[in-house]
Order: C-alpha cells, then structure tokens, then sequence
C-alpha cells in the first residue's frame, strides 16, 4: 500500500488485512523510534528484508528506500493518489482523532512539520514519479491498482469482502 502521507495507506491495510485474513505490516510503526528517530538504513533494509520473507502480509508505508525490495516481493501493489487537500485532511483528523494517543499504525506525536507538509503536498510530482519509476524498474509485472480517492479503497475493500463471501478469509 504507497501513497501520501494521510491518504488512509494504514486505514486501508487494516481492512484490506481483516478482509483477506493477513498479517498486516505497518512501517511506520516499525521505522520510527522513540523521538521520531528513524531507524538507520542497514537497520532498516535488513529489517524490511526479514519481513518480506514472511509468507505473506500486507504492507503499508512508501518508504522509497526500501521499494527496491519491496516491489519484487509483493504480489500487487495498490497506490492511493488522493488529491492534496484531502491528504491534508486525513493529516489533521488523524492528530485529532489520536491526539494524546498512540496509533494503532505508528507512534503518537508525528511532528506535522513544514517538511512533512512539503513531502505531503509535492508527493504528486516527486515522490509518485519517483515511486512508478521504481515499480517499472523492479517490478514491470507486478499488477498495480491505482486508486484516485478514499472512496474507490472502499469500493476495492467491498468488491474483495463480497468476492470473499463477506467474510474474512
């Protein structure tokens, strides 16, 4: 699951877990340490090496230095391409909805700064570039789902549900 920052890549890999009945895989909560220290990268690609390795997960977080791992592994790879705005707003109800809590996805406290508002508000023209690049390099055969909005993740999420009989696999 790739995409922006609040653009519900955690929200859908929960349903998408439940849905499926797979382990669900959030990065964030795996990459950041106490303080929002990120994990060094030998840390973290091998890390991301012993996960992947599972048999099988869904996997939330784009975390472009570790999608040359990640893609070749993965059996689809679903990308949320949210507009900004509402990115925007999945950041500000997500501090509200767990402010003075810990996410069940990551660690509490994210400093919303002006460099995560700027990854967040480019990540149309940089990041999502850099990130198809690196699909077709790693992984031209890999089905990709684009999905434009929260409303076709839930379409998706419903279509598998009812194909699974409504039930968790």
């Amino acid at each position: 699951m790739l995409g922006p920052c609040g653009a519900g890549k955690s929200f859908f890999t929960r349903q998408l877990s439940k849905t499926l009945g797979l382990p669900a895989v959030h990065l964030d909560a795996l990459f950041w340490r106490p303080g929002y220290r990120s994990t060094p990268q030998a840390e973290w690609r091998a890390m991301v090496k012993s996960l992947i390795k599972q048999d099988s997960w869904v996997m939330d977080g784009t975390y472009e230095a570790s999608l040359d791992l990640r893609i070749p592994a993965a059996e689809a790879i679903i990308m949320l391409r949210n507009p900004r705005l509402s990115c925007l707003w999945g950041v500000a109800k997500r501090g509200f909805v767990y402010r003075n809590k810990i996410r069940p996805d990551a660690p509490a406290g994210y400093p919303v700064n002006l460099a995560y508002l700027r990854y967040l508000w480019n990540y149309p023209t940089r990041t999502e570039v850099l990130v198809s690049r690196l699909i077709e390099e790693h992984g031209p055969q890999i089905p990709v789902i684009r999905l434009a909005n929260r409303k076709s993740g839930e379409r998706l999420i419903s279509a598998l549900r009812d194909a699974n009989g409504g039930v968790a696999a």
